[in-house]
């Protein structure tokens, strides 16, 4: 084969790869017909612009990656609520670079980025830290609060990042730190797709039995105000029903919205997403400022 030949296989494979995962698998759970009909019945359009999404957003995502172990943008002065940024798996804190940038535009300067290896330390070590870092950020911006809800934070979190904030605001002195949280394209039900190819015990656990599922549903509901967006095109989340939130999770007032047709890790920089979670984070900071 040619060097174009093998070049096109290395970069359109994996997005390809996931886009055919992603047909049988919803296929397989009887949940096709609902996808089809989530993307206006043009299934194969709605695939096709997955995987191109999948295809530029998934290498930019990889090529970022260098750039997040190194130190974190400094924080501008709390005129709004400070937004705690949690990446998904295999990720680093790069994955929010351009999602940072809208927030900021949107008023939310204060964006700081938690990073966890998803190799070696557990499940639990990686909450328990999130958990410490709300406390000290909801304590460090109250003296310094420029504005009504300040002295709360806000979390933001991609994939595995949603459950992680979820099991984070089950910890003691968590909850009433919290005003608002937007989870995108999070497992809240887990992934069939983690169980067969994740690599590490914190990949598998996402199964839709797996110990990070498992546990988290076992969590009382974070009683912030909260929101989570998701995809029917989701390659990574399977079937699309592990994006869904389940009927105690509405009971305690979370939301939910289907977007269009991307990829997994485009959600990250799809300015629809960006524009839906500040608008839902600026009504969290009002409603705090009101309280």
């Amino acid at each position: 084969m040619s060097f174009l030949t093998v070049s096109a296989v290395i970069l359109l494979g994996p997005p390809v790869l996931m886009g055919c995962l992603a047909v049988v698998e919803n296929l397989r759970a009887g949940e096709l017909g609902r996808v089809r009909n989530l993307c206006g019945g043009r299934l194969p359009t709605a695939l096709g612009r997955s995987v191109a999404n999948a295809f530029w957003s998934l290498w930019l995502t990889a090529l970022a990656l260098p750039f997040g172990r190194g130190r974190q943008p400094r924080p501008t002065p709390c005129a709004a609520p400070p937004v705690i940024l949690v990446h998904g798996l295999y990720h680093n804190p790069a994955a929010w670079f351009v999602f940072r940038k809208r927030l900021a535009a949107a008023g939310f300067g204060d964006a700081r980025a938690y990073a966890y290896s998803s190799f070696g330390p557990s499940f639990a070590q990686i909450v328990s830290d999130l958990a410490q870092l709300i406390r000290e950020t909801a304590a460090s911006t109250r003296p310094l609060a420029a504005h009504p809800s300040c002295g709360r934070v806000l979390l933001v979190g991609h994939s595995l990042g949603g459950l992680i904030i979820r099991a984070a605001c089950a910890e003691a002195g968590v909850a009433e730190a919290v005003a608002g949280v937007v989870t995108l394209g999070t497992p809240h039900r887990g992934s069939t797709l983690a169980g067969l190819l994740a690599l590490g015990a914190l990949g598998r656990g996402l199964a839709p039995t797996g110990t990070v599922v498992s546990q988290v549903r076992a969590l009382p509901v974070c009683r912030a105000r909260a929101l989570s967006l998701h995809i029917p095109t989701d390659a990574m989340v399977l079937p699309y029903s592990g994006s869904l939130l389940d009927q105690r999770e509405k009971d305690a007032g979370w939301m939910e919205a289907c977007l269009g047709p991307m990829s997994h890790v485009g959600l990250l920089y799809n300015k629809k997403a960006a524009a839906m979670a500040t608008a839902f984070l600026r009504d969290c900071s009002r409603d705090v400022g009101r309280g």
